[in-house]
């Protein structure tokens, strides 16, 4: 009896073993989640509208006077970056660089020559961001902050028919602030994604230079903040 049960647990075994081994058997695979991990790049378009102020220091006009320059335009560009993500909670870093037209100017109005135009003209921008968000599968909501800089200008001048050309001119570069911002990002495959984002730059102030037909200097300082929208496509790696 003895010999007939280890027979019949010999040949179950076996049984086994060869229908496991066999290659014609199909194994089914443990399903398998998207992940966010991963490098990525892509490219973004959108709008940006902001407003600067500028403020007379010197006397040009009237010492402390200010007065506002609205200014807007679309931006374009590329970016990149990696995520690892943990659970639901992912969390990267992304660098990006575009193009920001933000072209605006205002007139000082000092009630005598209401001359003195302020302008913002556009430029380049370069940013660098941390990024956290959470991820239900393929959609990730997240919120980013970073440094950028922006090469667009402040600049001076007067209206020539009035004052005379060269009274006052100069300019000065925007250059460095920060971002805050949010957005979602779908992934439409399992290499590429589509997102909307919004962001928030604020450069702070920077003092502008103008000389006068004397050669004489006059300071303004200018400041800069804008809103951006933007819609992005991703490839990831």
């Amino acid at each position: 009896m003895k010999a007939q049960i280890l027979a019949a647990a010999l040949l179950v075994g076996t049984s086994s073993f060869v229908l496991a081994a066999d290659p014609g058997m199909p194994m089914e695979e443990p399903p398998v989640g998207f992940t966010w991990t991963g490098g990525y790049a892509g490219v973004h378009i959108g709008y940006g509208w902001g407003d600067s102020d500028f403020t007379d220091d010197d006397g040009w006009n009237l010492t402390g006077q200010t007065f506002g320059v609205d200014a807007d335009g679309v931006l374009g560009g590329v970016q990149a970056g990696y995520n690892w993500q943990t659970g639901s909670l992912v969390v990267g870093v992304e660098g990006e660089l575009g193009y920001l037209n933000l072209d605006g100017s205002g007139l000082q109005e000092d009630g005598v020559f209401n001359d003195t135009y302020g302008v913002v003209d556009g430029g380049f921008y370069a940013g660098l961001s941390a990024r956290v968000g959470y991820a239900m599968d393929r959609t990730l909501l997240y919120a980013k902050a970073g440094g950028v800089y922006y090469g667009g200008e402040f600049s001076l001048s007067d209206v020539p028919t009035i004052a005379g050309p060269g009274t006052l001119s100069g300019s000065e570069t925007v250059g460095l602030g920060y971002q805050i911002g949010g957005g979602i990002e779908h992934a439409v495959t399992d290499n590429w994604t589509l997102k909307l984002e919004y962001a928030y730059f604020d450069f702070g102030s920077e003092t502008v230079t103008g000389f006068d037909g004397g050669g004489d200097p006059w300071n303004y300082s200018a400041d800069l903040y804008a809103h951006t929208v933007k819609i992005g496509a991703n490839f990831k790696f």
